[in-house]
């Protein structure tokens, strides 16, 4: 179809500045955003959509997957002071809760997510702006100076002294000409999953996972429902008669690819018509099951992952290696869902330990003043399948707004900072390490 020759040149308005800007408004970027402004500095949130939560609001996912060593939660305080913030919204709540050993606690009502997350943000002093999408980037001598955006109003610029990359995707760090990985060895990366529920569920009546899957299995032979995916999985939720399903799979698909992007949300849904009809017709206590919420955008696992100072692989998994200046710890498995068909690959590590990412992972080689905080950040395919889901990615993010403040109040670079000194801030702060 060939292409059209454009041009812009011209004058953008600076709407807003700050000493450290985040761009993306999901689990790491409320960890960054909140970790940032409660360590002093004056701090900027820009989020495309009109609310916060990521995953947990617009992709719907549900429980927070386990991040525990010894009923220990692992992730604090931000992603705790989120779930406690989400208990808030539920009637007749305890809180705070036990977040070690009530597995309750990893119940998420996407809207009490994303009403706890503007909570969190706005008692720390954190300055909002949503309706802002990431646009381009303003690079003089290896450091970001401001960021482009785009609105309603068109065109804008955000400036800053340190930028943090929440977006998921690494899009800020790409956008800053930062290498990055993509992927597995084959150039897939993990499926996507478009995230649903059902209400009106007989929940007294359901069989067991394995009889579902059984009849799964031949919906599947007879032709009535064509995924990949090896089984149903489904979830209780807050509500007694709503189900929640994480079992849809759209492989060899990129997330950062708009046409494939938008190609991915159409077969998502063509999956889920095929699953709403075959639990009606096939499983005990689905027979008047209606639609109760879909995600309002589909489940990215990975794509982007930002190479930094420091990197990290299969083998620290292996080995539950430790670090000095580590700033996560993380138990959750290895957990890759097939790129490109049918299985899950799980690697446990033993119950009582734990692996630890460096600072040097969330801090871009190739951009003096930006910081990686989420998912997207220095380690291989592996290690990513295994710190990706939102609780670690909260704590990551976390560690890079600490991290930020630390450089605006000393007024060194990310990369100049000791990481040792970065590990005790957050342990100050109240980091779990």
């Amino acid at each position: 179809m060939g292409n059209i020759n454009y041009k812009f040149s011209g004058e953008v308005p600076v709407i807003t500045e700050a000493d450290v800007v985040v761009i993306g408004g999901g689990p790491g970027g409320l960890g960054a955003a909140v970790a940032s402004s409660r360590n002093g500095a004056d701090t900027l949130l820009i989020e495309r959509y009109g609310y916060l939560g990521g995953m947990a609001t617009a992709g719907e996912v549900h429980p927070f997957m386990a991040n525990h060593v010894n009923m220990n939660c692992l992730d604090r305080p931000v992603y705790t002071d989120w779930v406690n913030a989400m208990w808030k919204y539920q009637p007749n709540a305890v809180v705070p809760v036990d977040v070690d050993n009530d597995n309750n606690s990893r119940m998420i009502s996407k809207d009490a997510a994303m009403l706890a997350a503007e909570d969190l943000c706005l008692d720390a002093g954190v300055r909002l702006l949503y309706h802002h999408s990431l646009f381009d980037v303003i690079k003089e001598d290896n450091q970001i100076t401001g960021v482009i955006l785009f609105s309603k109003s068109g065109l804008s610029a955000a400036k800053g002294k340190i930028f943090i990359d929440c977006t998921g995707d690494g899009d800020l760090a790409a956008m800053s000409g930062c290498e990055f990985e993509f992927g597995n060895a084959g150039g897939f990366c993990q499926p996507m999953t478009l995230c649903f529920k059902l209400a009106g569920v007989e929940v007294d009546k359901l069989t067991s996972r394995e009889a579902i899957n059984k009849l799964y299995d031949e919906a599947k032979a007879s032709g009535e429902i064509d995924c990949p995916r090896e089984n149903v999985l489904w979830f209780y939720s807050l509500e007694n008669d709503v189900i929640h399903f994480n079992t849809t799979r759209v492989v060899k698909k990129s997330g950062i690819d708009g046409i494939e992007l938008s190609g991915a949300e159409i077969e998502g849904r063509r999956q889920l018509r095929q699953f709403l009809d075959f639990l009606r017709k096939h499983v005990t206590g689905f027979k008047n099951a209606r639609i109760h919420s879909i995600a309002h955008h589909i489940g990215i696992r990975e794509t982007r992952r930002i190479k930094g100072i420091d990197y990290i692989g299969i083998d620290a998994f292996k080995e539950a290696k430790k670090y000095p200046d580590a700033i996560a710890k993380v138990h959750y498995p290895i957990d890759i869902h097939n790129p490109t068909g049918t299985g899950t690959e799980h690697h446990h590590l033993p119950p009582n330990e734990w692996y630890e990412i460096p600072y040097g992972c969330i801090v871009a080689k190739d951009a003096g003043n930006l910081l990686v905080g989420g998912r997207p950040i220095s380690v291989d395919h592996a290690v990513h399948s295994s710190m990706r889901v939102m609780p670690p990615a909260c704590t990551v993010g976390q560690a890079a707004g600490t991290a930020a403040a630390m450089s605006v109040e000393t007024g060194a670079l990310p990369r100049d900072l000791d990481g040792i000194k970065v590990r005790g801030k957050l342990k100050q702060f109240g980091a779990e390490l």
